[in-house]
């Protein structure tokens, strides 16, 4: 069995593992289009629920090239995305917490 590494630059939130239920969040660990926001879990270790929007997301090969990120790259209406999340992730949440979150992930 392999391990696959992608690095992420997110703008999310973390939440607690025990939140993520695969059938309700399937679209949004998956990136489906139709997904509500984009979400990475932490299916080894559990550790962690990133719920956001990806701003950046490393190449399986290349890794993350250089890139300029201008504050416009970033979600404007958090007051909807926190609203998108909370709804969705059954956690009451504030725009005040979001943050930029850049991380390995390994799956």
């Amino acid at each position: 069995m392999g391990v696959d590494r992608t690095d992420y630059l997110m703008f999310g939130v973390k939440l607690g593992y025990d939140v993520f239920d695969w059938d309700k969040h399937e679209a949004e660990a998956e990136g489906n289009p139709a997904r509500a926001f984009d979400l990475v879990q932490d299916g080894m270790g559990g550790k962690y629920v990133v719920a956001g929007k990806i701003i950046a997301r490393s190449d399986p090969y290349e890794g993350i090239e250089f890139q300029e990120i201008a504050a416009s790259d970033l979600p404007q209406d958090v007051p909807l995305l926190a609203k998108t999340i909370s709804d969705k992730m059954g956690v009451p949440l504030e725009p005040t917490d979001f943050k930029l979150f850049l991380f390995s992930h390994f799956s």
